[in-house]
């Protein structure tokens, strides 16, 4: 039985190796690739071998008279792990000018160890110690590979340090049981290029650093599947912890230990099952519950039949898991016959498909629960030997990353009954790749260059996840459709419509507006007012006017359609006429049968009529495609005129102030009220003209304060003439004001008046025509249309 040494040696990789013997060669030669000198604070003073300093210490440090040799800072100072910078040469004479620099790091007292209580649990992560002084204490490890960076934990403080305490550190899981383990003292640093010293100066080699366990424990050292391949004639069986194996027998065949595992030679030939036990090195030890122990046995079933688990890692927890399994040439014939069994429980072969003279086997293995999935073949369910195993790792069952977009809208977070949206889902891993499945009575999914396309059954809603179907590359032709497992999202998405905001008027797509205003012409027929063009109605067809609303030309894509309907309608002066407003808000679904809105009150001519249609801006009901399509919303907005004749004959309230007589005897009329008729024309819209011929009757000169008319008699005149007229602003029908000048004729209606010359002679009767000319305010507007 080949012996191994029965010492725990340690083997560390290469990288390791080069690092020790270089550590252990550091001196004067070496020196300047060590740019790093560290040293517990307190300690002695430390040479700096081939080396001199070249300018004074900071932070504590101090520097020999000799310049040759440091003193790290005195203890309790605090500067633990703070590096300093030092200038240094070969020689004094180097000093002029010298870029050689090195790092002092000044590091906490070393810890004292327990050797006894050194524990590593390998498979489960565990260090355990007990000592003291570890507050802060570090403990270092190479990485999984030899490009990777060590790895280190540190101690944290547990009580006095006077007293032994204990640490416990997490440690990668399934580290080699030899595993290098390096302890050093808080702020300290570890690699290659840094010289260590303790306390009393001494430059430390590496194996004075080295922590060695005292036991090492291990969950198990033979392999999770005990079946060993003998289709080639020989065997290799890979070992977990191969370190660890000291000395190797497996009865009558021969058995040595090789890189990695056992190689396995000289089977007999009627032999279907072979006994392996294994002797651990010393200190090592393999767990059997509460119990440790030195060696391990198993029982290999030989196997002749060489099969490969070749669908990808199977998924834990997951649907309806399938795995495929392939089969050597030297026995795919028989493949069809096998008896499967996943992990213990029997697994249905599902398909088989011959490719390459391979047989690939498609197995149901149902949901999977433990962490790894071992799959047996026996010839037949009364046979048990068993001629083929493989096993696998399981992974968890991954979460589908999904989203669903609508062209020229961006993404949404339901699935649309009324049209379909594009799915975009991320991939699960390398070589595998996740497909929507439908749902009967929830959605459908085809796809369309490539693309997935998913719609909602419109007669359902409700809420559903998502549902995908596992699938894995590189399978033969006949296996890449099939789902090998089926996983589902983690939210559900509600099924609803997805309401886009359709367009008023007629366009491209849609030939015949969605809404329309029609009124009649002269001969009574319909005709449809142009949106956003001012249009004119026949006075007698007024009331003929209205909306239509035609739902059954709603697309079912479109969705539901949120609007508001608005109606005013105001008079030539621009009063609202509040009896005819209408402010709707309405949904409209697709289908049924058109909604017509008569308008009412339009009643004057020139009344004008304003219709608006505008979809409410509610991001919760319609999809936008931006922010800013928020205000690009289809709105629609109608303008029409009813039509009048063009001249009107109306009376109005007139107050002159400062009328002036223009023939003798001349001057100012200062208080002046009256009542005139205005006969003026109108234009397309029935706002009047600034000229008006105007006939009335004027009380004038109702009061004199002074001047050439002052002893003028008040008088009624009957006054006829020209005059403009300039409107100050809208008002009720018949109330509206405005700012006017006249020109008048005027006869009077009073006794004779004669004037008086200044010169005493008798004065001369006036006349009772006169010619006045003012200003005036003027308030009403009560007449017709003619």
């Amino acid at each position: 039985m080949p012996q191994r040494s029965q010492l725990f040696a340690i083997r560390a990789s290469p990288g390791w190796v080069a690092l020790l013997v270089a550590w252990s060669l550091l001196g004067g030669a070496a020196w300047a690739q060590t740019p790093v000198v560290q040293a517990p604070l307190g300690g002695n003073p430390l040479l700096l071998p081939g080396r001199v300093v070249c300018g004074p210490a900071t932070e504590g440090w101090t520097v020999g008279e000799d310049s040759r040799s440091v003193r790290p800072p005195r203890a309790g100072s605090g500067r633990v792990g703070q590096p300093v910078m030092l200038q240094v040469a070969p020689a004094a004479s180097g000093c002029t000018g010298t870029q050689e620099t090195l790092t002092l790091v000044a590091t906490g007292a070393f810890p004292e160890v327990e050797p006894a209580s050194v524990l590593l649990a390998a498979d489960e992560g565990r260090l355990e110690l007990r000592g003291r002084g570890l507050a802060g204490a570090q403990v270092f490890w190479p990485g999984p590979t030899r490009d990777a960076r060590l790895e280190h934990e540190a101690c944290i403080d547990a009580g006095p340090s006077e007293l032994p305490q204990p640490c416990v550190l997490p440690v990668r899981r399934g580290v080699p049981a030899d595993v290098p383990l390096f302890l050093l003292p808080a702020g300290a640093r570890f690699g290659d290029g840094v010289l260590t010293f303790n306390a009393s100066g001494r430059q430390l080699e590496p194996s004075e650093l080295q922590l060695r366990p005292s036991r090492v424990i291990l969950a198990s050292v033979l392999p999770g599947v005990p079946a060993l391949d003998l289709s080639t004639g020989e065997g290799r069986l890979a070992l977990p912890h191969p370190e660890a194996i000291a000395a190797v027998d497996c009865g009558p065949a021969r058995c040595e230990l090789s890189e990695g595992g056992v190689l396995v030679r000289a089977v007999p030939g009627l032999v279907t099952s072979l006994g392996l036990r294994v002797r651990l090195v010393p200190r090592v030890f393999v767990s059997r519950g509460e119990a440790l122990e030195s060696n391990a046995s198993a029982v290999l079933q030989l196997l002749h039949c060489p099969v490969e688990l070749v669908s990808g890692p199977p998924l834990r927890s997951a649907e309806d898991m399938r795995v495929v399994v392939r089969v050597d040439p030297r026995c795919a014939s028989e493949a069809r016959s096998f008896h499967w069994r996943a992990n213990g429980e029997p697994a249905e072969v599902s398909q088989v498909v011959r490719e390459e003279e391979a047989a690939f086997v498609l197995l149901r293995v149902g949901r999977l629960g433990a962490d790894r999935l071992t799959l047996t073949a026996t010839r037949s369910e009364v046979d048990p030997t068993v001629i083929a195993t493989t096993a696998a790792d399981t992974i968890t069952a991954p979460y589908p990353r999904a989203s669903l977009e609508l062209p020229g809208f961006g993404k949404v977070d339901f699935i649309p009954t009324n049209r379909e949206s594009v799915l975009s889902v991320a991939s699960p891993g390398e070589r595998a790749r996740l497909v929507p499945l439908p749902v009967e009575g929830a959605y459908s999914v085809r796809t369309e260059q490539g693309r997935f396309r998913v719609r909602g059954d419109e007669n359902n809603s409700g809420f559903v996840p998502l549902r995908f179907g596992y699938r894995v590359e590189g399978l033969p032709q006949a296996l890449r459709s099939v789902d090998l497992a089926v996983v589902y999202e983690r939210t559900q998405r509600a099924l609803r419509e997805a309401s886009v905001p359709a367009p008023f008027s007629a366009s491209a797509e849609s030939e015949e507006p969605l809404i329309e205003f029609l009124c009649s012409d002269r001969d009574g027929k319909p005709q449809r007012i142009q949106p956003g063009k001012p249009a004119r109605i026949p006075f007698e067809a007024r009331d003929s006017c209205r909306i239509v609303i035609h739902r059954e030309r709603l697309r079912p894509e479109d969705g539901l359609q949120e609007i508001i309907l608005e109606v005013d309608v105001t008079s030539a002066s621009g009063s609202s006429r509040e009896a005819a407003r209408v402010n709707e808000r309405m949904v409209l679904q697709p289908g049924g049968e058109p909604r017509t809105f008569w308008l009412k009150n339009v009643l004057e001519q020139f009344d004008r009529i304003v219709v608006r249609v505008s979809h409410v801006v509610d991001e919760s009901r319609y999809l936008l495609a931006a922010p800013s399509s928020r205000a690009s919303l289809p709105s629609v907005q109608w303008s029409a005129t009813v039509e009048g004749s063009r001249l009107r004959l109306y009376a109005t309230a007139t107050i002159p102030s400062g009328l002036y007589r223009l023939n003798q005897p001349t001057g100012q009329l200062t208080l002046n009220f009256g009542l005139l008729s205005r006969l003026t024309l109108l234009d397309e819209h029935g706002k009047e003209g600034l000229f008006g011929l105007e006939l009335g009757l004027m009380g004038v000169g109702l009061v004199q304060t002074g001047g050439l008319l002052n002893d003028y008699p008040p008088t009624l005149a009957a006054v006829t003439g020209l005059g403009i007229r300039v409107p100050l602003g809208g008002g009720p029908a018949g109330g509206q004001a405005a700012l006017s000048i006249h020109i008048w004729g005027a006869y009077e209606f009073r006794e004779a008046y004669f004037t008086k010359p200044t010169d005493g002679s008798p004065g001369k009767e006036v006349g009772r025509w006169a010619l006045i000319f003012g200003p005036s305010i003027s308030l009403g507007n009560i007449g017709m249309n003619l």
